[in-house]
């Protein structure tokens, strides 16, 4: 038993080696796509119900029905809002994010 072991543990050394001796590059990538709205912006939405975004902004221009339908236990439906600026995206009935509208970069 103790020579399996052993044996097992000298196979598996190399790749255990080379996974500690991997160069990655530090790299921070920034995209102005990404949700960075912090606690007490105005862009902060994370946790508000669907009442609290509605005061806060209004009426949105749209709502677009959830993804998945409905009876998909799977995966919780996701709904957005789409107001002239931002979309507002919900979990069932709670706010997870407000992403602003970009322009569309041209090629």
């Amino acid at each position: 038993m103790a020579t399996a072991l052993a044996a097992a543990a000298v196979a598996t050394a190399p790749f255990a080696m080379a996974q500690g001796h991997v160069d990655t590059p530090d790299v921070q990538v920034m995209s102005p796509y990404i949700n960075t709205a912090k606690p007490g912006s105005k862009d902060y939405v994370h946790g508000m119900s669907m009442a609290q975004v509605t005061k806060r902004f209004g009426k949105p221009q749209k709502k677009l029905a959830p993804v998945p339908a409905k009876g998909d236990k799977l995966h919780p439906p996701i709904t957005r809002w789409v107001y002239p600026e931002f979309t507002v995206y919900f979990e069932r009935h709670t706010a997870l994010h407000l992403v602003r509208h970009h322009p569309v970069p041209k090629k």
